[in-house]
């Protein structure tokens, strides 16, 4: 934790979050749940340091009399009692005490859980990166086509590794611009990490302001065409986004007795004008095991039949059915649909760092990316500019919003799907829905319009195998 202009900061990865605003958005929520349950109680709450010492002096946005640091948490029942005192009796008392008792030792903690998890799901979905890296291809080129979940990004990073280990120049390209980012965090030091696009407007020397990406993209593949090849490895993610150009033009950088990995999902294709890309003379490796979707949302995007073949579930995690909220199209029940969704998530113990909004529409057609609050809360958000180093600008607040598109690539503990519309469960639809439900790693609560909600109910009653269209 740091001290700065008066306010608390505690750091998780490389961002450093308002100790103050969690505190207050944690109250606020509690609070809520105490209205909900009809007990209109008076609450005070603490700040509990128990590693810091604060002088009484301090400048902290935070009641001094309310923070208990590590001298008061020597007898921290005692600072408790001598700060609020005896109380008084009140008839509301025994529920008060059996509402916390609920939230607090009877459900699940979900945070102790999901490190569990995530644990186990790193160490079971690590076939991947295990043994397609042994695997010896005449071509140099491997093709992995594998589905959601089941460890492509594990893949990378060991064969992103496995090349700086042998002072070889390696890089990973992709479609989607946050992936690219999440990637570049955890990846090697010295390792190329880009979106196709990104490369394009580097080339272009970093232009300021809206980018052609048409006339950028027509003068990167012309200057890869020309150069000399300068790569060792080539780590392609997100084929089936890509152009077959593009492609041809990655391949041509790579150096003789190189290695190609093409890493590929067509159920993720969300854009309809992509064909398949043949590269010859690949070798092909499959994998339908899902390791980090709960296996009840994996039963429900088999029993949709949203994929070609059913998704193995592989996760140790049972997970539950999503939350389904109905919205009417022409009302305004879309926004109250989505606030009930959200508050789903933080009722079953998740915090709103853990908590995703993924909008179905893009961010120019979305009712929701633009609002500044959702409801009580204020929402975080991509604001459609950069900075000078190209970086997305966001909004400040306490809930993430996305589109669905830029999520892809990226999961959270619980995700909330909203704005999905639709009369027919097209094969375009499904493959949004499928990237939309394998986003969550423990939760997703589903907020759909209800032509969508009868259209899945028509899919799933029709039964079939997965992939297989709906009857006429």
């Amino acid at each position: 934790m740091n001290l700065a202009a008066g306010h608390l900061f505690k750091r998780y990865g490389s961002e450093n979050k308002d100790v103050s605003r969690q505190t207050e958005t944690q109250f606020k929520a509690v609070m809520h749940r105490l209205r909900s349950s009809g007990l209109g109680a008076r609450l005070m709450h603490f700040l509990v340091l128990p590693d810091q010492k604060v002088e009484n002096h301090s400048a902290i946005s935070f009641p001094r009399e309310r923070i208990a640091d590590a001298g008061d948490c020597l007898d921290l029942p005692g600072f408790i009692q001598r700060t609020l005192g005896a109380g008084r009796s009140d008839p509301l008392a025994e529920r008060v005490c059996a509402f916390f008792e609920n939230r607090l030792s009877l459900e699940p903690d979900v945070s102790a859980l999901s490190g569990r998890l995530q644990h186990q799901v790193s160490r079971i979905s690590g076939g991947l990166a295990s043994w397609v890296p042994r695997i010896e291809a005449p071509s140099g080129a491997i093709r992995v086509c594998a589905t959601a979940g089941s460890g492509k990004t594990q893949l990378a990073l060991r064969l992103l590794r496995d090349a700086r280990s042998a002072d070889l120049r390696a890089a990973y390209v992709c479609f989607n611009r946050p992936l690219a980012e999440h990637v570049r965090d955890i990846a090697p030091p010295g390792v190329q990490v880009h979106s196709f696009h990104q490369l394009c407007w580097e080339r272009d020397g970093r232009p300021v302001g809206v980018p052609n990406f048409a006339a950028m993209t027509q003068r990167y593949l012309t200057a890869c065409l020309a150069a000399a090849p300068d790569l060792d490895l080539l780590v392609v993610d997100e084929l089936q986004d890509m152009q077959a150009d593009w492609v041809q033009a990655l391949i041509a950088r790579l150096k003789p007795s190189s290695q190609l990995y093409l890493l590929d999902d067509p159920s993720q294709c969300l854009y309809t004008d992509r064909e398949e890309i043949e590269v010859a003379d690949a070798v092909v490796v499959r994998s339908d095991e899902n390791f980090r979707t709960p296996q009840q949302l994996v039963q429900t995007i088999n029993a949709l039949r949203l994929t070609p073949d059913a998704v193995l579930a592989c996760s140790p995690f049972a997970g539950d059915v999503p939350g389904l909220h109905a919205y009417k199209v022409d009302g305004g029940s879309l926004v109250k649909a989505t606030i009930k969704a959200v508050q789903c998530c933080l009722d079953k113990g998740f915090g709103f760092d853990d908590v995703a909004v993924l909008c179905w529409r893009g961010r120019d057609s979305s009712r929701l990316m633009n609002e500044s609050q959702l409801g009580e809360w204020r929402v975080q958000h991509f604001d459609g500019s950069y900075d000078e180093q190209g970086q997305p600008n966001r909004t400040e607040g306490d809930l993430r919003l996305e589109t669905l598109r830029r999520f892809k690539g990226q999961s959270a503990k619980a995700v909330v799907l909203t704005e999905v519309d639709f009369e027919q469960l097209g094969p375009l639809q499904c493959r949004m829905l499928f990237v939309g439900l394998t986003r969550a790693r423990m939760h997703l609560e589903l907020v759909l319009s209800e032509a969508a909600e009868r259209a899945l109910i028509a899919r799933m009653t029709e039964g079939g195998a997965p992939g297989e269209p709906p009857a006429s």
